[in-house]
């Protein structure tokens, strides 16, 4: 039998304890604090770097990893196995995607086959199909039946959010919007989407509690849902309302509460809230 591993990266936000518990390898981004570099979750918390960025701390950046650090994790798995699924942040939200490619274009021939995986999705809406990949290995299946799981997975997966204020996403220089279209977004709290690991606005709404209600008609407008993860920035107290909203049409008790972490906060702001539906798989 084929022995396989999950790599992922830090902006999959999934728990340290999770990734531990199913051998899922995660390559973790790097804070740039006063010159200094931190990796996330390595050598500051989640809930230190958070608590710099509450407090306005004006030299925080959040900067992807280094090929050299993907590099480092696939030479030493490639004596240990098979074949590699290395599945990270879509390739428009950022550069992790090229880093981990150019890192694998440095390796020597191996009979280890690394299958690179544009997630096209960020946060849980990347870390569930990294969490259920792992799952698929711990179960027993083959690294076709895997690899075809991780982009089913991928199809059916969506993620919408809204944020406080424009400015933090404005700076990332990931979006794509004209700029008189941008200009009158300032002035609301918008729904937006990723579509096919592109954020495009997806609904017009004025209010925090307008865009409470957006998340769930998002949520409301599929036929078919099988997982919900509910996701927030810095107003727990505001997830309570969306439960209470989602629960006579999904289980809140199914429902999953995660915080982004602070890497994917900082391009979204205090105030951030989102949630990802999982629509399952067709049966054969």
């Amino acid at each position: 039998m084929a022995t396989m591993c999950i790599v992922t990266d830090g902006s999959a936000d999934i728990a340290p304890d999770l990734a531990r518990e199913l051998g899922i390898e995660v390559v973790p981004l790097v804070a740039q604090i006063d010159e200094k570099l931190y990796r996330i979750g390595v050598d500051l918390s989640d809930d230190q770097l958070y608590e710099l960025m509450v407090a306005g701390h004006q030299r925080v950046r959040i900067v992807p990893p280094q090929s050299t650090a993907f590099e480092q994790v696939y030479r030493r798995l490639i004596s240990d196995v098979d074949h590699v699924f290395s599945i990270h942040l879509g390739t428009r939200l950022g550069t992790i995607h090229a880093a981990a490619a150019a890192a694998k274009a440095r390796l020597p021939a191996s009979t280890t086959r690394i299958e690179l995986v544009d997630s096209k999705s960020a946060s849980l809406g990347h870390g569930s199909v990294v969490i259920a990949a792992a799952h698929a290995i711990a179960a027993g299946l083959n690294p076709d039946q895997i690899s075809r799981l991780i982009h089913a997975m991928i199809r059916h997966t969506h993620v919408v959010f809204f944020v406080d204020t424009m400015e933090h996403l404005e700076a990332s220089g990931r979006l794509t919007i004209a700029g008189p279209i941008l200009g009158s977004m300032q002035r609301i709290k918008p729904l937006m989407i990723l579509d096919e690991g592109e954020i495009v606005p997806y609904e017009r709404t004025r209010t925090r509690a307008k865009a409470i209600e957006g998340l769930f008609t998002f949520i409301e407008d599929f036929p078919r849902v099988h997982e919900v993860t509910v996701l927030y920035a810095t107003t727990p107290e505001d997830v309570e309302k969306l439960l209470e909203k989602v629960d006579p049409i999904f289980p809140r008790d199914r429902v999953q509460v995660a915080r982004f972490g602070p890497a994917i906060a900082a391009h979204l702001g205090p105030g951030a809230m989102g949630v990802t539906v999982f629509e399952g798989l067709e049966e054969a």
